[in-house]
């Protein structure tokens, strides 16, 4: 496999020398994740840093599938287990699991280090990567007040932004309505009832676990709530008015 020619086809990589990228290459393992299956879990010893050569993982973190919360999702291009790696006993502070058949370069964390301090075109794609997660932490942190359909309407439009995880109107990685409940922290039924409304509405439309969003306006209104109350948290069930939290 020509992992130098894998490397050069990612778009987080444009910027980065063709020397630097030898380099990296030189000190990368490739390996193939199955759907379903971690890579790494919440507090193991952190050796390596990872980017994701296709597929996506899901970023988690709880003890059962009941508890788990997820934090994030990495597509293709993306870096994780990096931030951690300055620490005297670092450790992996999520699980890291494959939302789809995928494959990474691992890079083991004295390699890591190494190619911060000594390529600075490589660690200026860090940087920027770093500041692009530290950003989302803020966000969600902003978000967490939110309605839920706020919540729900807020990750699909930020996700369209992230090239890794879109293509247009598309969002290219799978989603569940079991993985988008444990993002915006809600329940499963919630978020059909919410997805359900929306493709009524002619805003979306979702085709084997992939949601395309057809009117980002309506998702924008909702956020900043000046939609009629059936297409917010608000929604008429059979039974009466009852308020989706």
């Amino acid at each position: 496999m020509d992992i130098v020619k894998k490397i050069k086809s990612l778009e987080s990589f444009h910027c980065v020398s063709d020397a630097t990228i030898q380099v990296l290459a030189a000190r990368c393992r490739y390996i193939d994740v199955a759907k379903g299956c971690f890579l790494f879990q919440s507090s193991q010893r952190a050796e390596n840093v990872y980017f994701v050569l296709y597929g996506s993982f899901k970023l988690q973190d709880g003890e059962t599938s009941k508890d788990v919360v997820i934090y994030d999702f990495a597509g293709r291009g993306e870096f994780f287990g990096m931030i951690h790696s300055i620490l005297r006993v670092p450790t992996y502070p999520f699980s890291a699991v494959a939302n789809e058949d995928s494959a990474v370069l691992e890079v083991p964390l004295s390699d890591f280090n190494d190619l911060l301090t000594r390529y600075p075109d490589f660690s200026e794609l860090l940087q920027k990567h770093i500041a692009q997660r530290f950003s989302e932490i803020v966000h969600d942190r902003k978000v967490s007040r939110f309605l839920v359909s706020q919540k729900l309407a807020d990750f699909l439009l930020r996700t369209l932004k992230r090239p890794s995880l879109s293509c247009g109107g598309r969002i290219t990685i799978p989603l569940t309505r079991v993985d988008l409940a444990k993002k915006i922290v809600t329940k499963e039924e919630t978020v059909i009832r919410l997805l359900t409304a929306w493709t009524r509405e002619g805003w979306i439309t979702t085709c084997h676990k992939h949601i395309e969003v057809l009117e980002p306006t309506a998702l924008e209104k909702i956020i900043s709530d000046v939609v009629p109350k059936e297409a917010l948290d608000e929604v008429v069930l059979s039974r009466g008015q009852n308020r989706l939290r």
